[in-house]
């Protein structure tokens, strides 16, 4: 079972499952893994609307072992040179399953301008998100990517640091060089600008190219995953984080969306959670320099929780 909404669409809802794919064979609604070594297409088929909720449930760090953690990233990042590396968390609230559509259509309230979904498949989970951030888009011969990066509360009306303004400045280069290297034409730089998504706002810049449809999936696949959920320089940025990390990001900071040869709309899975029987489990992360300090960083994966956690008080 599936649902989606895309920013200005109609909800789709469709019965099937997930299956196992190569990235040659990703189209219609795809899915992937982090690291993008597993892909999923969605097959429609007759099913019932069943919750699959016994999976493997995720791991989830206390504040003091997150600081911990985060501290020990730092003196990493300054001890071997690396730009950045985006660390992730889980935590975890009691929920109630029979409220899973009630928070779907919640959060399609509150974030229009999101990809929102809520899906339960056998293999998968049952996963839900509200997510700002577009990797790839494509419409014809004209392509679209972003880079998000940087982070502060809605309200906070304060100057964006040389920290958050860097970090825009890592993703925002990693694009740049990805799309020279693909020979990509008429490239178009908008950006950096301020961005508001729900609790919090970031640095954002938009990328509009020249784009053939048979370019497309080996565009996508040479983006993901950006700095901006994975780090510099990013092969060895990775290797960091799946040694840090305790917990499988799972499908968390995957790709997620539409995939077709005329038509493409592919969102980074950020502000996401999956659902076990009785709970829920936020995926949190953010992106941590050499000027990064731990607190602060707990505090912004506080905030980017709260788009899915303040809903939960309204149902």
């Amino acid at each position: 079972m599936l649902l989606y909404r895309f920013p200005g669409k109609k909800t789709q809802r469709k019965s099937g499952c997930f299956v196992p794919s190569s990235p040659s064979e990703l189209e219609g609604f795809v899915i992937s893994t982090f690291s993008g070594g597993k892909y999923w297409r969605f097959v429609e088929s007759e099913s019932s609307d069943a919750l699959f909720l016994e999976g493997r449930v995720p791991s989830y760090q206390t504040k003091e072992e997150y600081i911990l953690k985060a501290n020990q990233l730092i003196n990493a990042i300054r001890s071997l040179g690396l730009k950045k590396v985006v660390l992730s968390r889980v935590a975890t609230n009691t929920f109630d399953t029979d409220n899973s559509r009630e928070l779907y259509n919640l959060l399609e309230e509150k974030y229009p301008n999101a990809l929102v979904y809520f899906f339960s498949d056998r293999e998968l989970g049952t996963w839900i998100g509200a997510s700002p951030e577009i990797i790839f888009e494509q419409h014809g011969q004209c392509g679209v990517t972003t880079s998000l990066a940087g982070t502060k509360k809605l309200e906070d009306s304060s100057s964006w640091t040389e920290k958050e303004k860097l970090e825009q400045d890592y993703v925002s280069l990693f694009i740049k060089e990805t799309l020279n290297h693909e020979k990509i034409k008429n490239l178009e730089v908008h950006g950096p600008y301020e961005y508001k998504a729900g609790p919090v706002k970031h640095l954002k810049t938009d990328f509009l190219f020249e784009c053939s449809q048979t370019k497309g999936k080996e565009l996508l696949l040479g983006l993901h995953p950006t700095p901006a959920v994975c780090g510099l320089p990013k092969d060895f940025a990775a290797e960091i984080i799946n040694q840090i990390e305790e917990h499988d990001r799972e499908l968390y900071t995957g790709f997620i969306g539409e995939f077709s040869s005329n038509s493409s709309k592919i969102y980074v899975n950020l502000r996401c959670a999956k659902i076990t029987t009785g709970a829920l489990h936020y995926f949190l992360g953010g992106g941590f320099t050499k000027d990064s300090i731990a607190e602060t960083e707990w505090e912004e994966t506080e905030n980017k929780k709260k788009t899915i956690a303040d809903l939960l008080e309204m149902l």
